[in-house]
């Protein structure tokens, strides 16, 4: 029998966490799924931990394969899987007992729909936190997507700037098989922020979302630090590649979700300043450093005023007029003030 899901698990270096999340997905009350796990070229125990669990449970497909990062993880998984539905599971996150269940008997099985948005949890060493979901529970046909969600997806203008009425993830979503196999990122250069790179494009491809409140994913806090506080210099290369994959597959479709992508680009190339400054590289270092690679990528003659707020117009003259050691003064009066 077909299953109606599959649960897409890409895994590396998450030994730690990794047998607490497969156990959440095998003790679904809801059985009729798959789970694939993607073993991207872990070079700890991974791999024998999925190989062990394949032995004892028939749903389970392992995939080996030469590390390629994320996209590349995920991608192997949608191209074997085999049910009607399929959701993404990081390796070092669980998922609710309940999570199958709740998303079929409310979500699919009397609608049918091409995406499920349901709630999550970050989960930290010593405290949780609900991650906000502004969406009101239930279920939205293309005119009520066209007037409730696309104008607010990116960026919503009743909250700050660095938010949008979608948590921009692929693990808190299920998406109809055809849909994600249709428009699953394929560029794997894209090692930041892939997850936006295809969630708007199925968002605006969809006909019908239903969206849960229920909290059913627990985002794990607990092993954050070697991906936030590291210095990547290859910020605004990625957001070049990120706004090229993007502006190919969603712009131009209508003024609303230009305008939500023009702001879109405003913040990732914020963020990528903030990220100098974070983490505490050299004031003139971070000039000359942000001057090249804008220079190289070009990014900046893309992004307009139109739509933005204030602040987010300030930053975006201040580079346009290449002033950027004074926005890297500004930007760090805004994070001290943050801290």
């Amino acid at each position: 029998m077909k299953p109606v899901f599959s649960i897409i698990v890409p895994i590396y270096k998450v030994e730690k966490f990794l047998d607490k999340c497969i156990q959440s997905i095998l003790n679904q009350t809801y059985d009729n799924f798959e789970l694939i796990l993607v073993d991207d070229g872990s070079p700890d125990n991974c791999p024998k931990i999925c190989d062990e669990y394949a032995k004892k449970d028939k749903r389970i497909v392992v995939i080996h394969k030469k590390n390629g990062g994320l996209v590349s993880a995920r991608n192997a998984g949608v191209e074997v899987a085999t049910g009607e539905y399929i959701c993404h599971v990081d390796g070092d996150d669980w998922v609710n007992e309940k999570m199958l269940e709740i998303i079929y008997d409310k979500a699919i099985k009397n609608n049918k729909v091409d995406m499920v948005v349901f709630g999550a949890i970050r989960q930290f060493n010593d405290r949780q936190e609900d991650i906000p979901n502004d969406v009101i529970e239930g279920l939205y046909n293309k005119e009520r997507l066209q007037n409730e969600i696309y104008p607010f997806m990116m960026y919503d203008p009743r909250k700050s700037f660095c938010n949008g009425l979608i948590f921009p993830v692929a693990w808190n979503k299920v998406y109809k098989s055809e849909l994600m196999k249709k428009h699953y990122c394929k560029d794997t250069r894209i090692r930041m922020g892939e997850d936006n790179a295809f969630v708007f494009e199925c968002i605006i491809e969809s006909k019908s979302i239903y969206f849960i409140k229920d909290q059913l994913y627990y985002y794990n806090q607990m092993n954050v630090g070697s991906i936030t506080s590291n210095y990547d210099s290859n910020r605004f290369v990625n957001n070049m590649y990120m706004y090229q994959y993007m502006e190919e597959r969603i712009s131009g479709k209508n003024e609303t979700i230009d305008l939500q992508f023009n702001a879109f680009k405003a913040y990732w190339l914020i963020m990528a300043i903030f990220h100098e400054v974070k983490c505490k590289q050299p004031i003139f270092k971070s000039r000359k450093h942000i001057k090249e690679d804008l220079a190289k990528t070009k990014t900046i003659k893309k992004i307009n005023f139109k739509g933005l707020p204030i602040i987010a117009k300030c930053y975006i003259f201040l580079v346009k007029c290449h002033l950027y050691l004074i926005t890297l003064l500004l930007s760090k009066i805004v994070a001290g003030k943050r801290n």
